[in-house]
This record gives structure tokens, C-alpha cells and sequence, in this order.
């Protein structure tokens, strides 16, 4: 059985909880990077045997990238856990306006010290 299967079936045996929470929004950042929740977050609520399996879906995903299965199960986390899909895009969106914000105001700044450019 594959890590992502492993933690689905966590998420599906403690619905409601702050480890299937949280291993909901480690699968959701793996399958998406529109959903990008911080690995620290994910692990930071989990005992020493989910932290494990974490770190073995982490190396998975270093390994295989999106795989079939990862799809598959990323598919079902986010119908499952629309809350979090909303919450990880919400915060890529924001990450996206401060960026531009930033860029904006680089442009200006160098345009000011620069005007010749």
C-alpha cells in the first residue's frame, strides 16, 4: 500500500480530527500547489508513527512527483475536505497579491531612483 493510500485510510478512520486534518492538507499539497499548506503544519499536531508515514509520503512525492495514485487520492481528499481546498487556495491567492504587491512596488522604487532607465 502506498503512503497517500495509507494516510486516506487514517483520514476516512478519524474524520474529524486534528491528525486527519492535518494529513488531509499534506495530500492536498502534494496534489495541488495551488494548495500549499507548509510540511511544518501538517506534521506539527502528529504523533511519532504519523510524523513517519508523513515523511514517507514526503519521500514518495520527492521520488514519483503527481502520480496516478497521488491523483486518485487527492481527487478524494479534496471532495472530502472542501474547507481545505478553499483555506490552501485562499492562502496562494493572498501569497500571489503580496508578490505582486512586492513587484509593484520594486517597479516603483527603481523607477524613482532610476528614472532614466
Amino acid at each position: 500500500m502506498s503512503p497517500y493510500q495509507e494516510a486516506l485510510n487514517w483520514i476516512e478512520q478519524h474524520p474529524g480530527t486534528g491528525s486527519a486534518g492535518s494529513m488531509a492538507k499534506l495530500i492536498l499539497s502534494f496534489w495541488n500547489s495551488e494548495c500549499a499548506f507548509t510540511f511544518r503544519e501538517c506534521i506539527s499536531n502528529l504523533d511519532g508513527n504519523l510524523t513517519q508515514l508523513a515523511v514517507r509520503m514526503a519521500a514518495h512525492f520527492a521520488a514519483h512527483g503527481e502520480d496516478q495514485e497521488l491523483i486518485a487520492v487527492g481527487h478524494k481528499v479534496c471532495e472530502r475536505h472542501p474547507r481545505l481546498w478553499e483555506m490552501g487556495q485562499a492562502m496562494t491567492e493572498a501569497r500571489s497579491s503580496l508578490s505582486a504587491q512586492w513587484r509593484r512596488e520594486d517597479d516603483e522604487e527603481r523607477a524613482r531612483l532610476y528614472p532614466d532607465e
